[in-house]
């Protein structure tokens, strides 16, 4: 592998699923932030990938955002106390593992559904919640803002421009169908564009199956900025395509013939930064991160 690619981390709902933590609705993966067992789990799930491999994790902000954590009862008082836990959690873990060149990236999704675009709130919701949002990253220990697993332009396109106004750095991430669509049906490469306009320093797609990747780095290229992935590796041939599960999935790849692909992606499409998302394990990320060479960094 080149030296260049950073090495992203893997699922949190699989590493908190194998730490004891159940996901389940409505809380998901916040489930972690709610008492001081789920946090040093979580630490310790960050923490594991970054002493396999990882040199950016992603912060527990997925189900953080002020419409999730309504919905889950907590007053509006506490709602920045969870991002802030969350992001707390990710610094803790660099620290455990002594890995200070380490990024911490927060998860910026969705504020509705990363799979069904319909749900997508108005644009005056959008820009209040994304706001709120990049407000009380502005004022957290993130080195980034990780705008992941977006399902449409416009939601996208508002979360950059937000986290831009407070001036943090944002990277932009799309699911997108086995075709290489958004959900909606809108162009990857339309909406990845759009996103760089608003000030996104890097595109990316996350949490599509293995085969369908290849296709859609083909249209990310060219755009003047950074370029990633990471797949969603679990097994889930007995699922509709967008279909959540709150159990855990084997995996549809093993450690090595996933480190095969992502070395393989790396090199053809010059990416800027690998990983996995649901199913990714730290097995995953070891054998990623064997195949950099010795003494390289990113």
């Amino acid at each position: 592998m080149s030296p260049r690619p950073r090495i992203l981390d893997g699922g949190t709902a699989t590493g908190l699923q194998a730490a004891g933590i159940a996901i389940a609705e409505p809380w998901l993966t916040s489930a972690a932030l709610r008492d001081a067992a789920g946090t040093d789990a979580l630490v310790g799930v960050h923490a594991q990938f970054l002493r396999t491999g990882s040199d950016v994790l992603t912060a527990n902000t997925f189900r953080a955002n002020t419409r999730a954590l309504s919905r889950m009862g907590v007053a509006e008082d506490e709602h920045a106390d969870y991002v802030h836990r969350a992001v707390d959690c990710a610094v803790r873990a660099r620290r455990d593992a002594a890995a200070p060149h380490a990024l911490v990236a927060a998860s910026v999704a969705p504020v509705e559904d990363c799979y069904t675009p319909a749900l997508t709130p108005d644009r005056d919701a959008l820009r209040r919640e994304h706001r709120w949002m990049a407000g009380v990253l502005a004022d957290s220990e993130a080195d980034l803002v990780l705008v992941e697993t977006q399902c449409t332009r416009r939601e996208a396109v508002i979360a950059v421009e937000a986290a831009a106004e407070r001036g943090l750095t944002a990277w932009v991430s799309f699911v997108v169908t086995a075709e290489a669509t958004l959900p909606d049906g809108d162009a990857l490469r339309d909406a990845a564009r759009a996103c760089v306009e608003a000030g996104a320093s890097a595109v990316s797609v996350n949490c599509l199956p293995h085969a369908a990747v290849p296709r859609a780095l083909e249209l990310l290229g060219d755009l003047g900025v950074t370029v990633g992935v990471y797949p969603n590796l679990e097994d889930r041939a007995a699922l509709d395509e967008w279909e959540h599960s709150t159990h855990s999935l084997p995996p549809a790849l093993s450690p090595a013939a996933f480190a095969d692909l992502a070395h393989g992606w790396a090199t053809e499409f010059g990416l800027g930064f690998v990983g996995g998302c649901c199913g990714t394990a730290p097995e995953h990320i070891s054998a990623l991160a064997a195949r950099r060479p010795a003494g390289a960094t990113s």
